[in-house]
């Protein structure tokens, strides 16, 4: 009777835990992931500068809108921040996202200057659980870590996506074409991003690009001030005759 009791308790248990189970699942489903914005590459200490071409070696960062967030923080709510670099005919609102990288033939995460793989990263903490988990700015990277062959000629997708339970609900991205180089060292590629923004540093030089042209301005100044006071010299001697 009371091994009976056992069997009882223990199939109620399991069954109150199946219903917790569906009920955090059903919570933890993401319905209809969407494109959030532009990923932009660039300079990782000058966010405002993107890059459009680099080799493997070249450091470079991703510059997400302002504001950029996923719907709930990690420390509350479970939400993740991931990269991912894919052939342009995947589609990131389908990824789900493993230990190190997205699933799937051909996809990667992308990997700090450190050589670590920018996955399942935590969003910033809110006080409370509900509200949105701002993401923060994304350490400098590289392609340096990838053997030589491992992205193959062609374009792809590099972005960035939040993520419930290994499932995207958010992504930016931009487009980025790799090229096989076989004088680059040590990853063997170069790369061109077609769609880079102008960049910002027109616009964020103006306030210093007069710098030049105002030393030569004071150059020239100092060079005429000099060929002045050196007529009027030549021309005192001249008058006071031989002594």
């Amino acid at each position: 009777m009371s091994n009976r009791r056992h069997v009882v308790a223990a199939f109620g248990w399991a069954a109150v835990g199946m219903l917790v189970f569906g009920v955090v699942a059903a919570h933890a489903s993401v319905d209809d992931p969407v494109r959030a914005g532009d990923a932009v590459i660039v300079e990782p200490s000058h966010v405002d500068h993107p890059i459009a071409q680099g080799a493997s070696a070249t450091l470079f960062s991703v510059r997400l809108p302002e504001g950029a967030a996923c719907p709930g923080d990690s420390e509350h709510d479970q939400w993740r921040v991931q990269s991912f670099i894919a052939p342009i005919e995947d589609d990131p609102a389908t990824f789900t996202y493993n230990v190190i990288a997205p699933d799937g033939e051909g996809r990667y995460a992308l990997y700090l200057e450190t050589t670590r793989p920018f996955i399942n990263m935590v969003t910033q903490s809110n006080s409370t659980a509900g509200a949105p988990g701002q993401i923060g700015g994304v350490p400098s990277m590289s392609f340096a870590v990838f053997p030589p062959g491992t992205l193959p000629t062609g374009r792809y997708r590099i972005g960035i996506a939040c993520t419930l339970f290994h499932e995207t609900a958010r992504y930016w991205d931009s487009e980025l074409d790799i090229t096989a180089t076989p004088s680059d060292q040590p990853g063997q590629l170069t790369w061109v991003a077609p769609n880079a923004p102008a960049s910002g540093s027109k616009a964020d030089d103006s306030s210093t690009s007069w710098l030049p042209i105002a030393a030569a301005g004071v150059l020239a100044l100092l060079a005429v001030a000099w060929a002045v006071r050196a007529r009027r010299a030549s021309l005192q001697l001249r008058s006071k005759g031989p002594q």
